[in-house]
Order: structure tokens, then sequence, then C-alpha cells
């Protein structure tokens, strides 16, 4: 036998003994679910998703929970920036899950139409709004895995991407990898078991079961549409190989516009849990409305 001696391994600068994980993140402490609020008072707990009038709600739980803002102040800079209890991450493990097993809090979720929901954001984020600096580290990801290219110029952003380059950056990514604007739904779905699910488009539901949940009259105001439908849908069959400055009117351009049959197949096959849950969602709602 030989008489080398194997040292025990040593203990992480974070480790107090060899098997202490306590210095591993709480999986309610990391994206997407630290975002998650709740509001003690009301009983009341809300995940955000991206696109999905995440920055109404935000407002309108904040203001529920106490929270004012300053005239212009941004919601998500706001409870991202500053401990203001309302999010998760401002919150210990046991109170939280306390919440989550109450049967008398109401823990409500907004989804919407995934493939709707894709193109309304490339119309925001890489055609309208690509050149504002704050928006490069939503997009500036997905420009270097497109343009293969570390150093990203502003001729790049001023160029802008495709939307058939977009859905092949994202095809060719792990869901969980994507950044949270066009990350999957279904990716959100883990941690709180959910008592309300709206589909976006019937936020008046949402406001029905607020208003008993709490007691009190309440509006959800509308924000951040980048697509407006209001004015009729226009149909380009050649936008979803289009650069963004050469589309014309894109806020009226049709979903449909985008979404040729090879990029509607592949897209719904990647949605394909999203889509299954949105449609049941769908199916409720009718229901209840008959």
């Amino acid at each position: 036998m030989s008489d080398q001696i194997i040292e025990a391994p040593q203990p992480g600068p974070k480790q107090t003994h060899l098997f202490d994980y306590t210095y591993i993140p709480s999986p309610l402490k990391r994206p997407p679910i630290c975002q998650a609020m709740m509001v003690d008072k009301h009983k009341l707990m809300y995940l955000p998703i991206a696109k999905n009038a995440c920055s109404s709600l935000k407002r309108t739980v904040a203001m529920l929970g106490g929270l004012t803002l300053e005239n212009g102040e941004d919601i998500h800079h706001k409870l991202d920036s500053e401990r203001t209890g309302l999010q998760f991450e401002d919150r210990p493990d046991h109170e939280i899950r306390k919440a989550l097993a109450a049967p008398d809090w109401m823990r409500f979720l907004i989804i919407r139409e995934p493939l709707d929901r894709l193109v309304s954001v490339y119309v925001e984020k890489f055609v309208f709004n690509r050149n504002k600096a704050d928006q490069v580290q939503t997009i500036g990801p997905a420009f270097q895995a497109i343009l293969g290219k570390d150093t990203l110029t502003p001729e790049d952003f001023d160029r802008g991407l495709t939307f058939r380059e977009f859905v092949e950056y994202i095809l060719s990514e792990c869901p969980e990898r994507l950044n949270g604007h066009w990350r999957p739904q279904s990716e959100y779905l883990g941690h709180i078991p959910f008592t309300h699910v709206y589909d976006v488009k019937r936020l008046d539901l949402l406001a029905e079961d607020l208003r008993t949940h709490i007691g009190a009259d309440i509006e959800l105001p509308r924000m951040n549409v980048s697509r407006d439908k209001t004015k009729g849908q226009v149909y380009h069959k050649w936008a979803p190989d289009a650069r963004p400055a050469d589309l014309p009117t894109p806020k009226q351009l049709s979903i449909e516009s985008f979404l040729p049959e090879d990029l509607f197949a592949q897209l719904t096959e990647y949605y394909a849990t999203d889509i299954t849950f949105h449609r049941l969602v769908q199916k409720l709602d009718r229901a209840r409305t008959g």
C-alpha cells in the first residue's frame, strides 16, 4: 500500500461543513420565480410573465401592497432595485411557502397565445426599440448568437434581425436558456399552485375576481401594446424575411404575415405545451361566460 497521504476535500469559501448546501440559492430565489409578488394584507400572489400585461399588473399589485411610484418611475426597476417586500426575493422562504399552501390566498397568472406573444415581442424589441440602449441587455445575446460576434456595433442594431433569423435562433436553444420575453410560458409554472389563470384578453374576469377577493373596486389599465389591432390588420407575405426598417406599419401587420407554413409548424412544435395550456384556459373562460 502506498504511503501517499490523500487530503480530505476542503469546504468552499461559503461552506461551514463538507455537506453544507445552505449557500445554494433557494429555488424560490431563482429567476423567474423570484419575481413573483405577494401582498399579505389581501392574501394575493401574482407571478409576472413578460409580454403578458405584466407592467400594468405589477403596478396594480404594487399599489395594493402600498407601494407608490413617483411620476415616470419604472415599476420593473423599482421592484428589482429596492427591497420593497413585495417580491419573493425580498421574503424568507418559510413565509412564501406558508402562503403557497394557504387555501384562502388568490394566486394568479396571466397567459397569452404563444405565437401572438412572440410576434409582439419581435415588433416591440427588435423593430421599434432595437436602437435603444436600454434594450441591449434583452436583445443583445440574440444578436451575438445570430451574427456570431461578441462585440456589437450600432450598425448591427440599425440593420437589425429578420423575424426568421429570430425564430431560428429560438429553435436552436433550450427553452430554459431563452430570455424571459420569449421563453415558453410553461417554464414559469413550477413552485406556485395557482388558484386562478387567465387569458390576457380576459382581464375583465381577473378584475371581477380581484374585486370579489379584496372586497373593493379595482381597474386594470392596459400598457405596452406593441401591435395595433384597432385599425385593421395588414398582410405581407415577405414580412418574415424583411429587415426591420423595411417593414411598413409594423404595428398593423397581422400575425399571419410573420408565420408562413414552415415557421408556423416549427413554432407550434416548440411551444406545444404553451399552446395546449392556453387552449385549456380559453375553454374555461368560455365555459364561465357562457
